[in-house]
């Protein structure tokens, strides 16, 4: 379990870098919820291939579930925490559930994904877009949901995160039908160029 005795951020997000770097520490405001240690990012199997800038894609990178860092969805799907999945909000499969689920795409990629609706647990993430070509770091179902001890205010991804993930996502973007070859991503090399002087 995280320490939650660590001090928060000028944005009071709950999201701090670890002393040695190496990870990324997710702090609840309640002490009755489990903290979270992001020390990896793994690209989930049931990821769309980047297909160009006239696509759309929506992403989620989820944190944990039920308090838990390790779980299975209702389809059966083995996560952890760090887990991140990309779809085609464009595609059949993404369009039957948005209008049927939370927000705009976010809530209709993660049922897409998981078999179950994110209102169906306690699921502590944060959205994403690749919208022509362009990273997007905003959700209102992940990043600023009503009564979250783990996000702030905004609607916008982490500074510590969106930095990590924007690289994730960079290298998918670039993979093409062999991006599975490298699926796991470690915080401390994806941290490697931040400037933590922006936190201060």
């Amino acid at each position: 379990m995280a320490d939650k005795q660590i001090g928060l951020t000028r944005f009071a997000a709950a999201f701090v870098p670890a002393p040695e770097k190496d990870k990324i520490v997710i702090v609840p405001k309640s002490r009755s919820k489990n903290g979270v240690n992001l020390e990896t990012i793994h690209i989930s199997c049931k990821s769309d291939i980047y297909l160009g800038r006239y696509y759309n894609y929506g992403g989620a990178i989820i944190y944990q579930y039920d308090d838990m860092s390790e779980w299975r969805t209702a389809n059966n799907t083995r996560c952890k925490t760090g887990y991140i999945v990309i779809q085609d909000t464009d595609s059949e499969n993404v369009k039957k559930w948005i209008g049927k689920e939370p927000g705009k795409v976010h809530g209709a990629v993660y049922r897409n994904a998981f078999g179950e609706s994110v209102n169906e647990a306690e699921v502590v993430g944060e959205g994403f877009a690749i919208r022509n070509a362009k990273f997007e770091m905003c959700s209102s179902v992940f990043n600023n949901p009503k009564g979250s001890s783990f996000h702030d205010h905004r609607r916008r991804m982490h500074e510590l995160s969106e930095h990590c993930v924007r690289k994730v996502v960079e290298y998918w973007k670039t993979a093409g039908p062999c991006w599975v070859r490298e699926r796991n991503f470690e915080i401390k090399h994806l941290l490697e160029d931040f400037d933590f002087d922006t936190l201060l």
